[in-house]
């Protein structure tokens, strides 16, 4: 229904619990509401692009976008999942499971290269930033049909942000 155009506040649960074959009381049983659907689908498809990181890509100081570009190669290859899931569905359903895995990478980060851990305030700032941001440029790469390549995007990526997360986190190589 999304990939079909449909904004998700237009959807209903008795359409979804059909297309699935299931009752609606099922559907509520097994998923709860559509909202949870779409973080879960969210969740689970940047836990799986967090998987494929290995740890020297967050050893710091990040010498080239080899980290900027397996994920937004990782983003292609789960186009089809993303893209009506960021066209047709609030932001808010994004940034709060992709903030759980910027978290988790956050302290990969700061355990792999033994940095102290950032004011509480800080990190809240820090995480929220790079999940808005990610959102944000999925959003402008599906909205321009992926017209960019990967390598490009992560070159931009790279250029606009790698340099202030690595001071933010006291890594100046600068």
């Amino acid at each position: 229904m999304l990939a079909q155009g449909r904004e998700l506040a237009s959807v209903t649960v008795s359409e979804v619990a059909d297309a699935a074959g299931v009752t609606r009381k099922t559907f509520y049983a097994r998923f709860g509401a559509l909202d949870q659907v779409v973080e879960r689908l969210v969740s689970s498809q940047f836990e799986d692009i967090a998987a494929g990181i290995d740890d020297g890509m967050l050893r710091l100081p990040l010498v080239d976008d080899s980290l900027a570009l397996m994920v937004f190669k990782a983003y292609a290859e789960h186009q089809e999942t993303l893209a009506p899931l960021v066209r047709q569905c609030p932001a808010s359903l994004f940034i709060g499971p992709v903030s759980l895995v910027v978290e988790d990478l956050l302290d990969r980060v700061i355990r792999l290269n033994a940095l102290p851990l950032m004011p509480d305030a800080e990190r809240h700032y820090f995480v929220a930033t790079i999940a808005a941001v990610v959102h944000t440029a999925l959003d402008v790469w599906v909205r321009r049909g992926f017209q960019e390549t990967p390598e490009q995007i992560a070159s931009f990526m790279d250029g606009l942000l790698s340099q202030g997360m690595q001071r933010v986190l006291g890594v100046d190589r600068w």
